[in-house]
C-alpha cells in the first residue's frame, strides 16, 4: 500500500488534533501509512494513547526516574517501553521533520545543527501510555500540559520539565507526540509494527477490563532501563560551568588565586551537589560569581587570574562563543571535557544567550 492509495480515504477526525503534521496537511498521507499496519478499528484506539521519548539527557542525568514516577502518579497506564539503543541523525530528522521545514513558521532549521546532536549522544527510552480523557482534555492535551514549556527555565512548578530539572530547550528530558496520528507515526520510527499492535492490544484489554489486561509490569521497564546505563550528573549550565571553572582554577599558575577563592569554590561545589531547581541554582551561581569577581579584583598585581577565569566570573556577559573559548583553553591546558559537557556548554550557552 502506498501513501497515496485512495482506498484508504481521509484520516478519521478523531485521530487529528493540533499538530504540526495536521497544520501542514499531511494527516491523510500518514494515515495511509498507518493503515498499512493497523486495522481502522484498532487504529482508533490511538485516541487515548500517546507516544513519548525519554531523551538521552534524561537517561544521562538520571532524571528519568522522576519523570516516570510523575507519569505513574498522574494515572497514566504504560503500554510499551523499549530502549532505543542506536538513535542517530536519521531518527532525529524523522521525528522532527515537521519542525524542519520552512512550511512551519516555528521551524528548528536555525538550530538543527545543535539540537540534532542530542540523539547521537546515547540511548533513549521509547514509551507508549494509555491516558483516558479527563476534564474535557484529550490524552495528548493532558501530556502537553504536564510536560510543560520547551525551555524548562521558563516553566512552572508542577510541570515535568521543571520538576525533573531539565537543562535547556535542547536538553529538556522528554519528547511527546502532538496527536493520535503523530503517535502512530513517531512510534514506528523507533519501534516495529508488531510492537505497536501489541501496545494497542494491551490498551484494548485495559479499556475492556479483560483478565490479564493492565499496565506494563515494572520489571519489564527496569529491564529496558538497565540497557540504557543511566547516569547521575546534572547537565544544566550552572552545574557544568561549576565543574569546568573548578578545573580551570585548579590549573591556574598563581597560588594566590587558589587561596583567595578557596571558600567561594567550596560553595560552588555545594550548589552543584544540591538537588535544587535550575532557576534557583542559576541565581545562586551568579551571586557567587559576583563574589569571586571581587576577590579576583583584589589580588596583588602580578598574581592575578587568567583572562578566561575572569571572563567566567561574569555570567551576565556569557554568550555562545564562550563555549569554544572554554574548550580551546581546556585543550591547551590538557584539561579533559567529555562530549556531554561539550554539548551541555554549547546548548546551555546558546539558549542562555537567546533567553537573555
Amino acid at each position: 500500500m502506498t501513501l497515496t492509495d485512495e482506498r484508504v480515504g481521509a484520516c478519521p477526525e478523531g485521530l487529528v488534533e493540533d499538530s504540526y503534521l495536521a497544520r501542514l496537511g499531511d494527516g491523510d498521507a500518514v494515515w495511509a501509512d498507518v493503515r498499512a499496519h493497523l486495522s481502522e478499528s484498532r487504529a482508533m484506539r490511538l485516541r487515548e494513547c500517546v507516544f513519548l521519548m525519554l531523551k538521552p539527557d534524561a537517561i544521562e542525568s538520571g532524571r528519568h526516574e522522576e519523570v516516570l514516577a510523575a507519569m505513574e502518579a498522574a494515572g497514566w497506564q504504560l503500554l510499551h517501553a523499549h530502549a532505543a539503543l542506536s538513535c542517530g541523525p536519521r531518527h532525529f530528522e524523522d521525528l522532527y521533520k515537521y519542525n524542519l521545514t520552512v512550511r512551519n513558521e516555528q521551524n528548528q532549521i536555525g538550530v538543527w545543527w545543535l539540537n540534532g546532536r542530542l540523539y547521537g549522544m546515547g540511548p533513549s527510552l521509547a514509551l507508549m501510555y494509555r491516558i483516558p480523557p479527563v476534564g474535557g482534555l484529550t490524552a495528548h492535551q493532558q501530556v502537553k500540559r504536564l510536560k510543560g514549556a520547551s525551555d524548562p527555565f521558563s516553566g512552572s512548578p508542577g510541570e515535568l520539565r521543571w520538576e525533573a530539572r531539565g537543562s535547556n530547550t535542547a536538553l529538556n528530558l522528554l519528547h511527546a507526540a502532538d496527536d493520535p496520528i503523530s503517535t502512530a507515526r513517531e512510534f514506528l520510527i523507533f519501534g516495529t509494527p508488531e510492537q505497536l499492535r501489541r501496545a494497542l492490544r494491551r490498551a484494548d484489554a485495559i479499556a475492556s477490563g479483560k483478565p490479564g489486561g493492565g499496565p506494563l509490569p515494572g520489571a519489564d521497564v527496569r529491564e529496558q532501563l538497565f540497557l540504557t546505563q543511566p547516569g547521575r550528573r546534572s547537565l544544566d549550565l550552572a552545574s557544568v560551568m561549576i565543574r569546568v571553572k573548578s578545573r580551570i582554577r585548579a590549573g591556574e599558575p598563581g597560588a594566590a588565586v587558589r587561596s583567595a577563592t578557596a571558600g567561594t569554590y567550596a560553595r560552588y561545589r555545594q550548589i552543584a551537589e544540591q538537588d535544587a531547581g535550575i532557576v534557583s541554582r542559576w541565581h545562586r551561581f551568579c551571586a557567587l560569581n559576583a563574589e569571586e569577581g571581587r576577590l579576583l579584583d583584589g589580588l596583588p598585581q602580578g598574581e592575578g587570574a587568567s583572562d578566561l577565569m575572569r571572563r567566567l566570573a561574569e555570567p551576565a556577559d556569557y554568550g555562545f562563543e564562550l563555549s569554544a573559548q572554554i574548550l580551546a583553553e581546556c585543550a591547551r591546558r590538557g584539561l579533559t571535557t567529555d562530549p556531554w559537557e561539550q554539548l551541555a556548554l554549547d546548548t546551555g550557552l546558546y539558549y542562555h544567550q537567546e533567553r537573555s
